[in-house]
């Protein structure tokens, strides 16, 4: 028996020293894909994406940083300055991830702070126009896109004049299109509530408490916010801020065409106000710190940043947001959960104002990456490269190729358009300008509206917004937002006395009631 026992674990030994003794490039998985380098330089010729950056984590290591094209173009009247692995990028939606782990950090340390608690326990003030909903909604729902409003609803509301605090209040005088926790939904604002919560038990603001909880013991010292980056010249005219940029249909030729965006006080008045879901300025470098900590769940270099109990809560699905016989995805804690052929890819992108983000990982690989750029107007290059880049590592010989899959699918994004033909309307004549001048009240939130006529043209003036009124048809007119775009304005009359007015922002606000 000795004997037996003995000659297996000899047998084990020699399978374990074997097993020690291999050439890791044996292993293809422990190495960078050949072709890296050409896949993402494609990125940059063939879809005339700016600037990249890229970083690639295995095993616990960094294996890839590099940075592709410019972070400002050059020109005649200055000189390009090359994307590096240092170079800052606005994150976009990706930040939604570090609002809900930094919201971890916080329930870590406050055991009264429970996810599956109504937010009403720890937000008194918070509201929503539902009562059932307004009771039944907890912590865990924040961040997952079931709140019953349409896609993107307040998402013009910071061009109106809402800060964080007035967007938050907001949420009690919007009407849900849906059913509570019944329909997926994709909503920004939400995450300025786990901000609230943030603040309230931190007594910091989100930008500093983000600095002292996730950037400082991730050390993400080139990490910062919004707050601290978007207006600072100095960062932005040394190019160390990559620009931001659209693409385009050229015209006359069937070619992409890339302009330097220049709507930055447009970008700070909408960014600013949704930072807790878009606002996080940070490195290729950085992020890659950033993504060993989620793969070493909730640790960094030995340290535990988030537990593991509510690190494991972050990629828990709450949400189903699509399925197919391919694959089912669903939304977590700022992460969309994506089953697939392979097994789980984890992953969330980011688009907001001349920049797109990637980053993503796969558990069962011990794999991340990240793909921040300059590029405002799709992020199907860097979405590409990532399943790519995954199919190699899984060890398939011959890959989909998504890059080509994606830019056949989208080529029509930057084709040339047929001009829309004006749908008929009635020609129903509107009231005298007189019937509509007065005050409208809905509630404290908006606070009055008013109709008002100068050099005999009617105007609306709402918060922030003053614009004159364009007739559409009958009651109805036309009002604009700069920054936000156009709005249909309705009046409800009997006969000749205007009654009410309202309008939508994606969901009805409700009627202002005319009181003068």
């Amino acid at each position: 028996m000795k004997t037996f026992k003995s000659l297996m674990l000899m047998a084990l030994a020699i399978v374990v020293l074997a097993s020690c003794c291999k050439d890791p490039k044996e292993k293809y998985y422990q190495s960078i894909p050949d072709g890296l380098d050409e896949m993402c330089q494609r990125a940059i010729d063939e879809w005339k994406v700016p600037g990249m950056a890229v970083g690639v984590v295995k095993d616990g290591k960094v294996v890839y940083l590099k940075g592709f094209g410019n972070a400002v173009m050059g020109d005649s009247t200055r000189e390009a300055v090359p994307v590096t692995p240092q170079t800052k990028f606005v994150l976009a939606s990706t930040s939604k991830a570090f609002t809900s782990a930094l919201l971890a950090t916080v329930i870590d340390d406050n055991e009264e702070i429970k996810w599956d608690a109504p937010v009403r326990n720890y937000l008194p003030d918070f509201k929503l126009y539902d009562k059932w909903a307004n009771e039944e909604f907890q912590v865990r729902d924040i961040m997952c896109h079931r709140t019953g409003f349409q896609e993107y609803a307040l998402d013009d509301c910071p061009f109106f004049g809402f800060d964080r605090d007035g967007l938050v209040e907001l949420f009690g005088s919007i009407q849900p299109t849906y059913s509570f926790r019944t329909t997926y939904a994709y909503n920004n604002e939400m995450f300025t509530v786990a901000a609230q919560i943030i603040e309230k038990y931190t007594g910091k603001c989100w930008e500093d408490a983000m600095a002292e909880r996730i950037y400082k013991p991730l050390k993400m010292d080139n990490s910062t916010t919004l707050k601290y980056a978007y207006w600072d010249d100095s960062l932005f005219n040394s190019g160390i801020l990559a620009h931001p940029h659209r693409m385009y249909k050229a015209e006359g030729v069937n070619e992409i065409e890339v302009s330097e965006r220049d709507d930055r006080e447009d970008g700070w008045t909408w960014l600013s106000a949704v930072a807790p879901a878009a606002g996080i300025v940070t490195t290729a470098e950085d992020m890659t710190h950033w993504v060993m900590m989620h793969l070493g769940g909730g640790v960094y270099e030995g340290d535990t940043v988030i537990t593991a109990k509510n690190h494991k809560m972050l990629f828990t699905p709450q949400t189903i947001t699509s399925c197919s016989e391919k694959s089912l995805n669903t939304y977590a804690q700022g992460w969309t959960i994506e089953q697939n052929r392979h097994g789980r890819y984890i992953r969330h992108s980011g688009l907001a104002y001349g920049y797109t983000t990637l980053v993503g990982f796969v558990p069962d690989l011990n794999l991340g990456f990240v793909f921040l750029t300059n590029n405002g107007s799709t992020g199907d290059p860097q979405a590409g490269i990532a399943r790519d880049l995954i199919d190699l590592y899984y060890g398939e010989k011959n890959p989909t190729n998504y890059n080509e899959y994606w830019k056949e699918y989208t080529d029509d994004l930057f084709k040339e358009r047929e001009p829309r033909e004006k749908p008929a309307v009635d020609s129903i004549a509107p009231l005298a300008n007189q019937a509509y001048v007065g005050e409208y009240v809905l509630d404290n939130v908006w606070g009055p509206a008013k109709v008002y006529t100068q050099n005999d043209t009617l105007f609306f003036s709402v918060k922030a917004v003053n614009s004159p009124l364009r007739h559409k048809n009958g009651n109805t007119f036309v009002f604009r937002v700069p920054g936000a775009g156009r709005f249909d304005l309705t009046f409800s009359a009997e006969g000749n006395k205007v009654k009410s007015l309202t309008f939508d922002i994606n969901d009805p606000v409700g009627d202002f009631k005319k009181v003068k």
